[in-house]
């Protein structure tokens, strides 16, 4: 029996994409291996309602299971693809609402970066360390063997490349090694040597004549739970070549690392699944810096990647199931080094790549590089570091110690699992002004196109402004008092209209709902709540706080008076707080460029002290902080002092 089927995705302007399966296949895992990249929260369980589908014509069977659909979604022929089986040929389309399409990603520094504290510190860092990368290439005038110095070849490449770079051992393979005699007489003692340090020693990777110029690139990798940057490096100057970002394909099997975790753990094949899915997102990646610089694969010797702990591991290949649970102990802190080739990493086979340590579960070495970016521990101020995204990552500290911890926030601050959310696409309302009791809004978009959703910035200053105009109350409830078509009633609750459909750039109202607000107050609960157990455990004061640093893509646009009024961030003057961008991918750089500062990364991860909030000591205590977080801004208004309470929006 032939069990050959094609799914015909129509299209929305494009060319219809014929993607060929079995009878009996699940239509998001279709979606999946095609490349075809749709929301899923849940990674495919069911329970988000995200990855909604029309199915147009053909056969297409429901498992009956999962999310329950509105009338309206229903009425509109919506269906969940992860319930969905292929039980013939049939064609589908995917609403702009269902897709991920581009988003902005922050590829390397802050907005404004010549004003901003990140260059100041980065630059300091450059001028403390000096250029000494992982991977370098090195002339060698070597004396010829003679009967009073009748060293071996390899004895003699070793004791001159030692004297020159203090590595004390240095290893060298078999083929290499076989065409080792030859080369140094027929370019009479003279060669140029590349070696990279794997820090137990160095490892000879080349010998080639003194006067053969060849490009020698590294990649310095940012690998988001959201997005993934790379940037390509020219190791004999420390030039930053060029730099791409995309959405890291792990998002199909869920938004969140626990999603992602739970694929890994409950489908046989789910880590291969997720290493293949970040490999080919790196991959493309480079292919694509490559194009634009004409440069080759193999001139990438060696990789610098960062990224939280489930994100290395999946890169690894390790099961991150132990990441999860009790006592929640990863399998490697600091993963060793690995070959491109073991990886199926596009760059040339031998080069190494590396990963910057982790401190914890759950702060990882993505944080690290943050820290290391930003100098924190070079400085005597006292910093709270903020990285607000899935998981906010925050370390307080500086010269003298280092606190990290992590929350669970969920997407919501990202714009997942909102009615109406969605990624910093083009369209997505950014920054949001409400009048009075709700009569008017007016939204800013990114790109200033027609409003197509809102992202986490623009979630932020909603809940910030329908509180203070007096939309909602201090615990996100709605006042159905108000008399204005926009304060509504739906199948789910109240709900108030943002954007209407015809001054939209999709078919529907942008509205947020109770539920909605109910998931953006848990979300900025859990960032404050770590918070304030990160000062808790240390015994300090939000006061002796000396600056905010925000960082990753969240902060590039956020509005820091409305993240202090509903109580994302803590109540201080608004000059301590800055924005480093992506602190993450700098870090990783300065970790490529420099010997010293990776091994400045190694002493970071054991400085630094890990709180788990998840533990027996501590959970207790965090529950406390996050329900007395579950207020606007607090329940506890001392805490904010500068929050007007008498209805002027944050944005005026």
């Amino acid at each position: 029996m032939d069990t050959h089927c094609t799914v015909t995705l129509l299209p929305e302007g494009d060319l219809a994409v014929s993607i060929d399966c079995s009878q009996g296949d699940r239509l998001l895992e279709v979606l999946h291996r095609a490349g075809i990249a749709i929301k899923t929260l849940c990674g495919g369980a069911g329970t988000c309602g995200r990855c909604l589908v029309v199915v147009e014509e053909g056969r297409i069977e429901s498992m009956d299971k999962g999310a329950t659909l509105s009338k309206e979604q229903l009425d509109e022929g919506l269906a969940l693809a992860c319930q969905l089986r292929v039980a013939g040929d049939a064609s589908i389309r995917i609403p702009a609402f269902s897709r991920l399409t581009q988003h902005r990603i922050l590829l390397d520094g802050p907005p404004d970066e010549e004003e901003t504290l990140l260059s100041d510190q980065t630059e300091d860092i450059e001028e403390r360390i000096s250029l000494d990368p992982l991977h370098q290439r090195r002339v060698l005038s070597l004396e010829p063997p003679s009967l009073v110095d009748n060293t071996a070849d390899l004895d003699r490449v070793r004791r001159e490349l030692g004297a020159i770079t203090g590595q004390v051992h240095f290893s060298m393979g078999r083929p290499l090694l076989s065409r080792l005699a030859a080369q140094l007489r027929d370019d009479d003692w003279e060669v140029a040597v590349s070696w990279t340090d794997l820090f137990t020693h160095g490892e000879i990777a080349e010998v080639a004549p003194a006067d053969e110029e060849a490009p020698i690139y590294g990649l310095a990798v940012d690998i988001g739970t959201t997005t993934v940057v790379a940037q390509l490096v020219d190791l004999s100057t420390g030039a930053a070549l060029a730099v791409r970002g995309e959405y890291n394909r792990q998002a199909s099997f869920g938004d969140d690392v626990i999603a992602r975790i739970n694929h890994a753990s409950q489908t046989p094949t789910g880590i291969e699944e997720l290493h293949r899915a970040v490999v080919e997102t790196i991959n493309n990646l480079i292919d694509g810096i490559l194009d634009e610089t004409g440069s080759d694969p193999d001139q990438v010797r060696v990789m610098v990647c960062v990224g939280n702990t489930t994100m290395i591991h999946t890169l690894w290949e390790l099961d991150p199931n132990p990441i999860r649970r009790h006592p929640y102990t990863p399998t490697v802190g600091a993963p060793p080094p690995v070959r491109a080739s073991e990886l199926n990493l596009s760059a040339h086979s031998d080069a190494w790549v590396f990963a910057l340590p982790a401190v914890g579960s759950f702060v990882g070495g993505d944080v690290v590089a943050g820290v290391l970016a930003t100098g924190i521990s070079q400085r005597n101020e006292m910093t709270l570091f903020v990285d607000i995204g899935t998981n906010g990552e925050i370390v307080l500290g500086n010269g003298d110690f280092l606190m990290g911890c992590s929350a669970s926030a969920g997407p919501a601050l990202e714009g997942g699992g909102i009615s109406c959310g969605t990624r910093a696409v083009d369209g997505a309302i950014e920054g949001v002004q409400v009048s009075s009791e709700g009569e008017e809004v007016y939204c800013q978009t990114i790109g200033d196109r027609l409003p197509v959703g809102l992202c986490g910035t623009g979630l932020i200053d909603t809940l910030a402004t329908l509180e203070q105009v007096g939309v909602i109350n201090r615990s996100g409830q709605f006042n159905t008092q108000l008399d204005t078509p926009r304060l509504r009633s739906s199948e789910e609750g109240q709900e108030f209209v943002l954007v209407w459909a015809e001054q939209a750039g999709i078919d529907r109202d942008i509205a947020i709902t109770s539920a909605d607000i109910s998931n953006l107050m848990r979300a900025k609960a859990a960032v404050y709540a770590a918070i304030k157990m990160l000062l808790n455990n240390l015994s300090m004061q939000e006061e002796m706080i000396d600056q905010v640093l925000i960082a990753g893509g969240f902060g590039n646009k956020l509005n820091i008076d409305a993240a202090i009024a509903i109580g994302l961030l803590p109540d201080l003057p608004r000059e301590r707080f800055r924005f480093v961008g992506n602190s993450a991918l700098h870090g990783a750089r300065q970790g490529l460029l420099s010997r010293e500062a990776m091994g400045e990364a190694q002493e970071l991860a054991q400085m630094m002290t890990y709180l788990e909030l998840s533990s027996e000591d501590q959970a207790g205590a965090f529950m406390d902080q996050f329900v007395a977080a579950q207020f606007i801004p607090h329940t506890d208004l001392d805490l904010f002092p500068s929050v007007q309470r008498d209805g002027r929006s944050v944005n005026e």
